[in-house]
């Protein structure tokens, strides 16, 4: 079977099929086929999962022209698992005859796209158009790319933005399909009560085609005091890789101390840590067997994100027997390295939010499997505050009057669980305090270097519509001057990770007002528009932010046709989440 690349069993399968004219040439035809064969290489070598491989990408072998030809290559394209169709005309053809007759066969749920060349010569844009146009009318999404590429030739290639826009898209499809089925790990219920954090058992089932298995904690404290769940061999080469390569010199048992000091542990030359206690030393075991127990039982159940209850029930409430904290473990799994090596990430939110984890898992696949960093959006500063800091500094801001901190304001992410060690240049370990975290454990410390470019933000849901709405903006983590990075580390929890963020279209003062919760998300390698595409696949709605233009070119995707034609992105969501 003609396969774009070598076929692995178990991978999502997109397909690509040629529609064409019955009437014409056979050096047209040929160019047809080429630019097909063409789209189905640069799916195949352009996209991956999480885990760091293609998917299977399956090129039909025979263009469709007629309502015999649609049939067959409906059989060939199910035979071959395709969950997701491209379509790929260059001249004009007769939807009804070809494309649409071969769709008709596959769900109404199944993912659609159309893409093609703005080509004059025997028009693929004409026949593109007509068919979105048709399928709009049926009330059913098919976005289009008309990109550039070489009128004439038999071989011809899109040119790297036309590559670039269809790879968006593809990503979009390729995340919706590999999602269906697949399940998430909620361990326990939402942490601290959070109305943001619950289980959306039914709207992750109904959006994302996601599932969950719901365990409670129960079990996995029972494994840890019975010293069972994992291999001791490999929690001996797990605590080896942390305490003598990781983290080497920089485990501090000592946080108390860390804290009344005052000493820059971030910006100043490195302190030498104490040694680590018989405590000390059984509570960073439990929190990195923890890590194994859960790292098992998640492949026992297939599952490719979790979350964790770490407050209250499990690390903080005296009523209990209080655990050591799990931040450790959750910011391994948000990692691509462990003692085992490079891996892949496996999105884990802190307090069982899962309206988080959905986030993640999100922005984790749109990016080909980028950490994503999670959050408490725990401080804004605004100028005229950062101005203010520096006045009691005594610090010149003169040579950062450019900088977009200073002119927007930036936010000081900061949060101890799920801190993914991507993001740190150098990471600390820290033990928890005792009045927050009575049974103890470590988190990492850090600061986020500066330059690191993506998008920020979360999704939130709503009984009113019954949906998912997704809240973000493009950003970039900031260089603070030293001494006005350690008093905002200082001003929140200075052993926890902080990552300090300036967004890049929304000012500070804006932005405190418009994140649905109190954490957020950031992943690079996620462009707007493949979001965007994204969204429209799984019929998210999309925050707009105030004073911002509908339309930024190379920025957002363009409206899909579906939506023009029935009153706007908003509206015709709201309608297509009314027939789920």
């Amino acid at each position: 079977m003609p396969y774009a690349g070598k076929k692995r069993s178990g991978r999502p399968t997109l397909g690509v099929f040629v529609p064409c004219d019955p009437r014409i040439d056979g050096g047209s035809r040929t160019r047809a086929f080429n630019i097909g064969r063409m789209t189905a290489g640069l799916l195949a070598k352009g996209l991956v999962l999480p885990d760091g491989t293609p998917p299977n990408v399956f090129f039909c072998p025979h263009l469709v022209d007629t309502e015999a030809a649609a049939d067959a290559a409906a059989r060939e394209l199910k035979d071959a698992g395709a969950e997701g169709l491209f379509m790929t005309p260059d001249t004009w053809f007769f939807p009804g005859k070809t494309a649409m007759a071969l769709t008709a066969h596959f769900p109404p749920s199944t993912p659609l796209a159309c893409v093609g060349g703005n080509n004059a010569s025997k028009p693929g844009v004409v026949g593109i158009d007509a068919l979105v146009g048709a399928y709009a009318q049926t009330g059913r999404l098919c976005p289009m790319v008309i990109g550039t590429m070489p009128e004439t030739g038999l071989a011809p290639s899109f040119d790297a933005q036309t590559r670039d826009e269809v790879l968006d898209l593809a990503y979009a499809m390729l995340t919706k399909v590999s999602l269906q089925g697949k399940r998430f790990l909620s361990v326990d219920t939402d942490s601290m009560q959070m109305e943001t954090a619950l289980n959306h058992v039914h709207a992750a089932r109904r959006f994302f085609g996601l599932e969950s298995t719901r365990e409670s904690m129960k079990i996995f404290a029972d494994m840890l005091r019975k010293n069972g769940g994992y291999d001791v061999e490999e929690l001996r080469a797990l605590r080896e890789w942390v305490v003598n390569v990781r983290f080497k010199d920089r485990i501090f048992p000592n946080t108390e101390e860390v804290l009344a000091s005052g000493k820059p542990f971030y910006t100043g030359k490195d302190i030498r840590p104490p040694k680590l206690s018989a405590l000390d030393k059984k509570k960073l075991d439990e929190g990195l067997a923890l890590y194994l127990i859960i790292r098992d039982y998640m492949r026992d159940t297939n599952a490719i994100a979790g979350g964790w209850t770490n407050q209250l029930a499990w690390g903080s409430d005296r009523r209990g027997l209080p655990m050591s904290t799990a931040d450790i473990a959750e910011s391994l799994f948000n990692s691509t390295e462990d003692h085992t090596g490079k891996k892949p990430v496996i999105p884990f939110a802190t307090e069982n939010d899962i309206q988080g984890l959905l986030t993640m898992v999100l922005h984790c696949r749109l990016s080909g499997g980028r950490p994503t960093l999670f959050m408490d959006f725990r401080k804004v500063y605004e100028p005229w505050e950062i101005r203010k800091n520096a006045d009691s500094l005594d610090l010149d801001l003169s040579p950062y009057l450019d900088e977009p901190w200073l002119r927007k304001g930036f936010i000081d992410g900061n949060n101890s669980g799920s801190a993914s060690l991507d993001y740190a240049d150098k990471a600390f370990l820290f033990r928890a305090v005792e009045h927050y975290f009575p049974g103890f454990g470590f988190s990492l410390g850090y600061v986020s270097p500066g330059g690191i470019q993506g998008i920020a933000g979360r999704l939130a849901y709503s009984d009113l519509s019954g949906m998912f709405t997704m809240v973000q903006d493009e950003a970039r983590t900031v260089d603070l001057p030293a001494p006005l990075l350690e008093k905002a580390c200082r001003a929140s929890d200075y052993t926890w990770p902080h990552t300090f963020l300036t967004f890049e279209h929304v000012p500070a003062g804006l932005i405190k007002m418009g994140v649905p919760a109190n954490h957020i998300h950031m992943v690079t390698d996620l462009p707007r528009r493949r979001w965007q595409h994204f969204s429209d696949y799984a019929c998210v709605l999309n925050g707009r932010w105030e004073n911002q233009p509908e339309h930024v070119e190379g920025l957002d995707r363009p409206i899909p046709m579906l939506y023009r034609t029935n009153g706007g992105e908003t509206a015709a969501k709201m309608l297509l989440a009314s027939r789920r």
